[in-house]
């Protein structure tokens, strides 16, 4: 039987601590699925391992791309179907570990099959320069609220290509990617989801976001921008970057910077939550819950 195991679950669930616990006592080796992990020099707000962590437990897909390199669910699938394949060579279990819904749900199930019209997306991109993403957002609202619920207004990547499928399809999005959705699952596996309360959960969202700007997010985006990397690349649309670049070159005041990145975790939390519990099959963890350790849950899968 070829095992994988796969441990998501909300930002600051504390997926990471329990990974590297599984690690110490299982023989894994973990693959990164957080989309903004994949990018050099995004350390502090992405809450990515330490290199002492990654010394102890070896991580792949951490540190592979630069942040003006482009990166998407195709390439993740590509670079997550090799490194598993190496570590399974070496007789080790993959464990994929990680918050991004998409890079789990395009390995476990494969990527959408419509391809992209350069037409079309030449036309949705003049209208972005045109008209702005809030209008083309906004359009993508009146067509499909599930949608543009998940996707930010500023992220043009996937407004444009939310509104491509719609052009190309002639259905909402969330309609087109159910009815290509398989069934099946390309990969059987082990989901693990850690799930605590929402108060607990905000609680951790809360500390966390204050101990990242301690520990020098603004400064860690300073640099970045001070390398040349523009506020509008994809990673720098992210969590937490996205404000301190906001407070750097706007302006905004670093108290109102940091309470808007805890409502704006708070809300992606709820979207990350709403995916998993969408997913067959799915184990549930609720952190500091001794009746049900997941260590015994992934010694009954392994043996």
């Amino acid at each position: 039987m070829t095992r994988i195991v796969v441990l998501s679950g909300p930002t600051a669930s504390g997926k990471s601590a329990l990974a590297l616990a599984l690690a110490r006592e299982f023989p894994v080796e973990i693959v990164n699925a957080d989309s903004l992990q994949v990018y050099r020099y995004f350390d502090i707000g992405t809450a990515k391992p330490t290199v002492a962590e990654r010394a102890e437990v070896p991580h792949h897909l951490i540190d592979v791309a630069d942040p003006d390199e482009p990166y998407d669910a195709g390439r993740y699938v590509r670079e997550a179907e090799r490194a598993i394949g190496e570590i399974r060579a070496r007789g080790k279990i993959p464990m994929l570990v990680g918050g991004t819904g998409m890079y789990i749900r395009a390995f476990l199930r494969g990527l959408d099959p419509l391809p992209p019209d350069p037409r079309v997306r030449e036309a949705l991109s003049r209208r972005w320069e045109a008209e702005g993403g809030a209008a083309l957002h906004a359009e993508l609202e009146r067509i499909d609220p599930e949608t543009s619920a998940k996707v930010h207004p500023s992220d043009r990547l996937r407004v444009l290509r939310a509104l491509e499928i719609a052009v190309i399809a002639g259905i909402p999005p969330s309609r087109a990617r159910a009815a290509w959705s398989s069934p099946g699952a390309r990969h059987g596996c082990l989901f693990l989801a850690l799930w605590p309360d929402r108060e607990t959960l905000h609680g951790r969202i809360d500390a966390r976001t204050e101990e990242m700007f301690r520990r020098g997010l603004v400064e860690e985006v300073r640099g970045l921008l001070a390398s040349g990397f523009d506020r509008s690349l994809k990673p720098m649309m992210a969590l937490g970057y996205r404000h301190a670049a906001a407070h750097l070159l706007d302006g905004v005041p670093l108290p109102e910077t940091i309470e808007t990145v805890k409502r704006d975790t708070r809300r992606y939390a709820k979207r990350q939550v709403t995916w998993l519990s969408s997913e067959p099959n799915l184990v549930h963890f609720v952190p500091g819950d001794a009746s049900r350790p997941p260590r015994e849950v992934v010694r009954m899968y392994l043996s």
